[in-house]
């Protein structure tokens, strides 16, 4: 197997960022998802397709057109790329060659396949949202061919194949078939075979469904197929109807002796609860088909929240599986926004064939006793300690149905408590509302209960006052033998860590984490004497008491260091409006008292009607009693200055972003173009409908006016757009697996100036850049997002965190959102 991934060579690295520079001429020509045709053109120039004479004058578009038409090696890509050259000016593309020219020939032909694979990393990294590709980290790839383990001469299908990474690490004697059904894609994959000079690859545009290559067998069979996807049934042979099942019973028949299907899967596959899924599953475990199973660490994947896993699948005598939780075979990337995977460790700890802390062979018995359930962390849980089923001190309460057009009490999982000292359930706060007589459950007596769903149990006891609670199937309650266990102990155990642990490893690693009642009743809780268990919950509930009031201490005394320098701002703000009108007033009685008064006798006496008692004398000294009144306060103010209470409620973000846009490109007044990507396509691919977040929306539409204002004022030139290149950008990133949305205020302005750092930013009363000026600063933006349980902060996009596209600045404002499901 090739080894050469090295992109992080100072040659490769010079040869990418001079390259990189090029695509500045593509700008506002072609769009983001188009800009893939530089390698095109950089792969014919260092084929000497682009060195006939190429001059100014030519029409180079139109020659570059016919060049290719009929050379073997390019004439089957010219229906993808030649459409987009034309889109390019004849004084663009004369730019770009002209950067060839000052390219190394000889060095960019000795490296075109890690300068080229350098680039594509780089430019799909970069315009994933809008390119529509998405690439696998090279690490995964690498770790897969390594698990395939290849003999020499292999044969290899790819389906699914996307850029052909699979490929990129094949000998020269190692022959390749892939399939990719998307045109676009198919092209780069090509352009990359080629950079590879992969001689023994065969790379067709063909559905890898309706044309699955079954006229040969393989030596491995390799893939990543589209998640979710389902098949027609006028295509499908089999019983069951997924694509993994399609997948694996077409290829299990076409591996030669010793060979091996390994596939990128969703983990849902391994313990999904569809009737049919689990019938496969029974057939793979029972039938020795499955070899190794991989958890991959969810932090080493950009564009996607959904976690995967490699399963390598192969006929074998073996009744034992490899489970691998490669979940801490991460270590830290260039990138802050993901960690890189320590994949060269993992597969060296694989080859030792031993069991360790992350990788165990389980025998088909113990999977048959799990029902066949494949979740990878199920089989790391830890018992090496004494304590008790949590089954065996508690069962559950089926409760009972309501009755029709009856009123109670709703608990909901927010209604619990997530804290071991404050953990009775709060009765009179919770919302008495109509109960449906289906999908709740009547509860009318004592018991702890837990949140099955999302990542904590929040324990929480109900005591049972002859008034009864409804509770959905969301929440489980559990009648607890008292006699056994103390049931503030309990819900202290139920919070540590131990606990935690093997509640994670049950809980599924799907987008909502679930856990079923079997399981909670799995976990094994540490069961002392009664005395011993009070003995110990006193501790912990002390304990607990003493940090958070160390953190409440904390808090208040940063909040009293903010109201200061709020105060402070304030203070300086209306001490200088202040100053100006007690300097004013005392000009108006000196005007009043030397040049009206001996003009107009009685002028102090004048009254602003005869029924009035109050002279204009009167008036003059209310004035200047409330003003000395005033400053007065404002010298020793300093208290506390609060934001306005918070009117917090429940919305649909998108609806929200969408209809502030519209206002905005009203206000913007072709001043510049707002560009909106609200990542519709990744809240479908994560299964869900909507998102909505739990927010005052006045206090959003000033934090994001604020981040618009400071882009009009310091990031361009007022009035004028520059060949409609004045664009500001607003996007949203989601993060299903944390619960949060990511929402960028991008803008293609000025740089930020190297002086600005976060802190001089969100600092109160100060003023920034070439245009300060009176407004409320940034630090109003970050006191909101403190206020909502987020954060702000702005990436300098020209920087090393930056994406290096159009856009220099990016403020980025983090939420928790709640999907909608």
């Amino acid at each position: 197997m090739k080894e050469n991934y090295n992109y992080n060579s100072e040659q490769i690295n010079y040869f990418t960022e001079r390259i990189w520079k090029i695509f500045d001429i593509l700008k506002n020509a072609v769009p983001a998802e188009d800009y893939h045709v530089i390698l095109f053109l950089l792969s014919l120039y260092k084929d000497g397709r682009l060195r006939s004479g190429l001059n100014h004058s030519t029409y180079i578009s139109q020659s570059v057109a016919d060049s290719i038409r009929f050379d073997d090696k390019y004439s089957d890509l010219a229906e993808v790329y030649s459409p987009i050259i034309k889109y390019l000016s004849n004084d663009r593309l004369y730019e770009i060659l002209r950067y060839f020219e000052n390219i190394d020939l000889f060095e960019l032909q000795q490296n075109f396949a890690s300068i080229f694979d350098s680039i594509l990393y780089k430019l799909v990294q970069n315009q994933s949202r809008t390119f529509g590709e998405f690439i696998h980290p090279k690490e995964i790839i690498r770790f897969i061919m390594n698990l395939a383990e290849l003999p020499e001469n292999a044969t290899v299908y790819n389906p699914f194949a996307g850029l052909a990474s699979f490929a990129t690490f094949l000998d020269s004697d190692q022959r390749y078939i892939g399939q990719e059904l998307n045109r676009k894609t198919w092209a780069l994959g090509k352009l990359r075979l080629m950079a590879y000079d992969l001689k023994n690859a065969v790379y067709e545009i063909d559905d890898s469904i309706s044309d699955w290559n079954n006229f040969s067998e393989f030596d491995l069979i390799v893939t990543n197929p589209p998640f979710g996807m389902k098949l027609s049934n006028y295509l499908y042979k089999f019983e069951n109807s997924s694509l993994e099942s399609f997948i694996i019973g077409n290829s299990l028949s076409q591996l030669r002796l010793h060979a091996k299907l390994i596939c990128l899967f969703s983990v849902s596959f391994l313990f999904s609860e569809n009737r049919k899924n689990k019938k496969l599953r029974k057939a793979l475990v029972d039938n020795n088909f499955i070899d190794t199973i991989v958890l991959l660490p969810n932090s080493i994947f950009q564009h996607s929240s959904i976690q995967l896993c490699i399963i390598v699948f192969k006929k074998s005598d073996n009744k034992k599986i490899r489970f691998v939780d490669a979940s801490e075979y991460v270590h830290d990337s260039e990138s802050k926004r993901n960690k890189t995977f320590n994949d060269v460790e993992l597969y060296e700890d694989i080859k030792k064939q031993k069991n360790n802390r992350f990788i165990k062979y389980v025998d088909s018995q113990e999977i048959k006793e799990k029902e066949y359930n494949l979740a990878v962390t199920r089989y790391f849980i830890s018992n090496d300690f004494d304590g008790e089923r949590f089954g065996d001190i508690g069962y559950f309460l089926l409760g009972s149905r309501g009755i029709k057009d009856s009123v109670g009490k709703y608990v909901r999982i927010r209604d619990l408590k997530n804290d071991i000292v404050n953990n009775r359930l709060d009765f009179n706060s919770i919302e008495a509302r109509e109960i449906p007589v289906n999908g709740l459950k009547k509860i009318e007596q004592d018991c702890l209960l837990v949140a099955l769903r999302w990542k904590t149990l929040k324990p929480t006891f109900f005591e049972y006052k002859g008034d009864p609670i409804y509770i959905s199937t969301d929440i489980a309650a559990i009648r607890i033998d008292k006699k056994k266990i103390d049931i503030n102990y309990l819900i202290a155990e139920l919070h540590s860590d131990y606990v935690i642990d093997q509640l994670d490893a049950y809980r599924s690693s799907s987008i909502i984490p679930n856990l079923k009642k079997d399981d909670l009743f799995s976990i094994k809780i540490k069961l002392p004497s009664i005395q011993e268990q009070t003995k110990s919950y006193y501790i912990k509930a002390e304990k607990s008491l003493s940090i958070k009031s160390e953190q409440f201490n904390s808090e208040l005394n940063k909040e009293i260091l903010d109201v200061n320098d709020e105060n402070s701002f304030l203070r300086h703000q209306i001490a200088g409006s202040l100053k100006n009108v007690r300097g004013a007033f005392k000009f108006i009685q000196r005007i009043l008292k030397d040049k009206v008064n001996p003009e107009l006798p009685g002028l102090y006496d004048l009254k602003a009607s005869d029924k009035l008692d109050t002279t204009l004398a009167n008036y003059l000294q209310i004035v200047e009693r409330d003003l000395n009144s005033i400053n007065k306060s404002v010298n020793r103010f300093g208290d506390k200055i609060e934001l306005m209470e918070l009117n917090v409620e429940n919305f649909d973000l998108l609806q929200f972003i969408r209809e502030y846009v519209e206002s905005l490109k009203i206000r913007s007044m072709n001043f510049y173009k707002v560009v909106l990507d609200l990542g519709e396509d990744a809240i479908k691919e994560d299964g869900f409908i909507g998102v909505y977040i739990n927010a005052d929306k006045d206090f959003l539409r000033k934090a994001f006016d604020n981040i618009i204002e400071n882009a009009e004022k310091h990031a361009f030139d007022h009035g004028l757009n520059n060949g409609n290149q004045n664009k500001i950008k607003i996007e949203l990133l989601y993060d299903f697996t944390d619960f949060t949305v990511q929402i960028d205020f991008s803008n293609t302005g000025k740089l930020l100036s190297e002086e600005i750092t976060f802190e001089s930013m969100v600092r109160k009363g100060s003023s920034l850049g070439s245009n300060p000026g009176d407004g409320i600063g940034l630090w109003f933006v970050n006191d909101v997002m403190k206020l909502h349980r987020g954060y702000f902060s702005f990436t300098d996009e020209t920087g090393p965190d930056g994406i290096e596209d159009e856009y220099v600045t990016t403020m980025e404002l983090t939420f928790p959102l709640i999907p909608g499901i």
